[in-house]
């Protein structure tokens, strides 16, 4: 893929750059990741100086989706980023060489920040009640869609019938309560935030897998080659914030609060995130396997043909 100008993918969901200068021996890593809790444990690592003692100057931006990091980094214009499982795939199937350097965060059963809604005045009660409808998800063709359609088939719907209308998160409850879909995909924290507004029909997800990998950090085969001993110490960092998030879920939950810009007291009655410290392909495979199910990948492969091997010392 031809490497383009950072200012190529601004347009595609930058939020806002931000950049961490430290002293000159240290190693300047370009990194994307997204401002809301299934992407942020590089936000925890450098609020807690992780990167910093590692000897890592991690130059940070924010991007409203997985899709435009996963360009940047193809691209050449970050160096490491942090993506849903669904589009690495994707780009794994095309041919384009990326590698998983280590895990994010995972869905669970017992703590679901993920499901399928419906208004709260919607008469629908079961997947038969929505065969012929609309459904919204946040990107067509991905992990969210492939779930409905399981979900659909696992409880007697038609996941055939359905049609599927690609809208952002944050809008979901707006168009399930102007009708414009008939149930939709929320995750936290708009789950928490319309509560009100919303009743959950199905936890999706538990059709592809009662735990599975939601988002991993990666980068590219030529820059891995190249600063392979850098990886290994984001990799590391990134090890290491996960374990303290998930014990210390005040702590992590006062860092999101701010750099999502939610009210702390939000994210306290959030469903929180649960992080894995290790990559294990039984996380990764539902999620493949379900999306070459559906079409969605030209055909399956194992999991671990996404991960990285360091080199032997």
């Amino acid at each position: 893929m031809k490497r383009g100008p950072f200012a190529a993918i601004v347009a595609a969901g930058l939020i806002a750059p931000a950049t961490r200068t430290f002293a000159q021996s240290e190693t300047r890593v370009r990194f994307g990741t997204v401002p809301v809790e299934s992407y942020a444990l590089a936000y925890y690592a450098i609020d807690r100086g992780s990167f910093k003692r590692a000897a890592i100057d991690i130059a940070l931006s924010a991007f409203t989706g997985g899709g435009a990091i996963a360009s940047g980094v193809a691209g050449g214009a970050l160096d490491v980023g942090c993506a849903n499982v669904g589009s690495l795939a994707n780009a794994h199937a095309r041919g384009l060489k990326v590698r998983i350097i280590a895990p994010c965060a995972l869905y669970t059963t017992e703590s679901p920040t993920t499901v399928l809604t419906v208004a709260k005045s919607s008469s629908a009660q079961s997947a038969k009640d929505l065969n012929g409808k609309t459904v919204g998800v946040s990107t067509l063709k991905d992990l969210q869609q492939a779930s409905v359609m399981r979900w659909m088939e696992a409880n007697g719907g038609d996941g055939k019938s359905l049609k599927f209308l690609e809208l952002p998160i944050s809008t979901m409850p707006a168009a399930l309560a102007a009708g414009r879909v008939d149930a939709g995909i929320v995750l936290e924290p708009t789950l928490t935030f319309a509560k009100a507004e919303l009743r959950i029909i199905g936890k999706v997800y538990d059709a592809i897998a009662k735990q599975l990998m939601i988002s991993a950090h990666f980068a590219m085969d030529d820059w891995l080659e190249k600063n392979a001993g850098t990886a290994r110490k984001i990799a590391g960092v990134l090890r290491e914030s996960a374990q303290w998030a998930n014990a210390n879920h005040a702590a992590s939950g006062a860092i999101l609060a701010r750099v999502a810009q939610i009210d702390p007291s939000r994210v306290e009655q959030m469903n929180r995130v649960i992080y894995a410290d290790k990559l294990a392909p039984e996380n990764f495979q539902p999620t493949i396997d379900a999306l070459a199910q559906f079409g969605y990948l030209p055909q399956a492969f194992p999991a671990n043909e996404l991960f990285w091997v360091p080199p032997t010392a």
